[in-house]
């Protein structure tokens, strides 16, 4: 795989807007290299120069918009309970303006300020016959 050089300006500019964010946020080329990533991202151990799509399970990946945001060049957004997390993530893919292959990529926990219908059901587990006030289970 090619190297991407990523211009100094357009990292500069990166930090400039995505440095103080509070949750991770990567700059990221088509082919799912990060390029740059800001300062939550490097606390949480993202590294540049790895493939984003390298981290975890693929199945963690299935939902993933970058080649339809980069493709209509138009941003793109998902709101869901991510398992991998044990969060509500609210996600975005975001194409860089006259940039064709490089798009800004973060999600943001808002379990906080998710409605329960958000998570997933809770399946209680006890005795058999529904008594909570005894042993026999």
């Amino acid at each position: 795989m090619k190297a991407v050089a990523l211009q100094e300006e357009t990292s500069r500019n990166f930090h400039l807007f995505w440095d103080n964010f509070p949750f991770p946020v990567m700059l990221v080329h088509r082919n799912r290299t990060i390029l740059d990533r800001n300062k939550a991202a490097e606390t949480v151990g993202l590294t540049t120069g790895i493939r984003c799509v390298d981290l975890g399970n693929k199945e963690d990946h299935k939902g993933c918009l970058a080649n339809k945001a980069l493709d209509e060049q138009t941003p793109k957004r998902t709101v869901a309970y991510v398992e991998a997390y044990g969060a509500v993530l609210d996600s975005y893919w975001i194409p860089l303006a006259g940039e064709k292959d490089l798009y800004i990529h973060y999600s943001a926990d808002i379990s906080a300020y998710a409605a329960e219908s958000m998570f997933p059901v809770k399946v209680e587990t006890g005795p058999a016959h529904g008594c909570s006030s005894c042993s026999c289970t």
